[in-house]
Parts: structure tokens; sequence; C-alpha cells
């Protein structure tokens, strides 16, 4: 019966280090995880922001052949020219907005990641170093922890 408690009594002592092996772990996946979102929503950020300029420059192009219209005396097709770039320019801009906002925010889960991942090392190194602290026998087994040190005269 002993033995059987004391089988248990050990068991349960080894649970909570496989739990934060196991933390430790999962904690490395989601910073990893998370470093590749970033890395993605920063270049997704940065197409969107490409194309919003592509827009901007396209609308320009429809403004200047608003004017050319409106030069050779066609005012109301000009005006319907002038309204389409000025649509096109302020969805280039708002694409522009998002893609620099979006390439801000995967840069910051991207640096986000990298902190987790180095706590996660970081929760590894201590559960490495909590083996290794507590040996099994004494580094010493001649000298009683519980006698005082008394120098020699």
């Amino acid at each position: 019966m002993k033995t059987l408690w004391s089988g248990m009594v050990a068991a349960l002592m080894l649970v909570p280090a496989m739990a934060r092996a196991d933390r430790a772990e999962r904690m490395e996946r989601r910073a990893e995880r998370m470093e590749r979102q970033g890395e993605r929503r920063e270049k997704r950020g940065e197409r969107r922001d490409e194309r919003g300029e592509k827009l901007i420059q396209k609308a320009e192009a429809k403004d200047q052949r608003a004017g050319e219209l409106r030069a050779e005396g066609h005012v109301k097709a000009a005006n319907a020219l002038e309204r389409s770039a000025d649509r096109q320019e302020r969805r280039g801009e708002r694409l522009e907005r998002q893609g620099e906002r979006m390439e801000r925010q995967g840069e910051r889960r991207e640096k986000r990641g990298e902190r987790l991942e180095h706590r996660a090392d970081a929760l590894e190194q201590r559960k490495a170093s909590a083996h290794a602290a507590t040996p099994a026998t004494p580094a010493e087994p001649t000298v009683n922890p519980a006698t005082p040190a008394v120098p020699a005269n």
C-alpha cells in the first residue's frame, strides 16, 4: 500500500513540470504563428498601399482627360469624368491609409511574436534549470546539513 501511495505522489509531482513544458511549447508555437501572421499582414498592407497609389494616379489621368474634354466643349462629359476621378481618388487614398495601417499592425504583431517566443524560451530555460538545480543526492554526502559550521581553532 505504501509503494502505491509513494508512486502516486511521485506521479503528481511530475505533473506540474510536464504542464510547464507543454505551456512553453504552446507559447512558442503561438509566437511563431504570430510572427508569420505579422509578416503576411505587412505584405498585404504594402500591396494595398501600392494599389491605392495606382488608383490615385488613374484618378489624376481622368482629371486631365476631363480638362481636355472641357476644352473641347464637352462640359457634361467632363463633369461626369471629374466626379468619377474624385471617387477613384478618395478610394485610392482610403486604400493607402488602410495599407499603411495594416503594415504597422503587421510590424507590431511580428514584434509581439518575437517577444512571446523569447518568453517561451525563458520559461523553457527556467524549467530546465529547475531540474538541474535539484540533484537527487547532496553534493557532499559527508556533511550533515543539520550540523552548524563551526570554525576550527
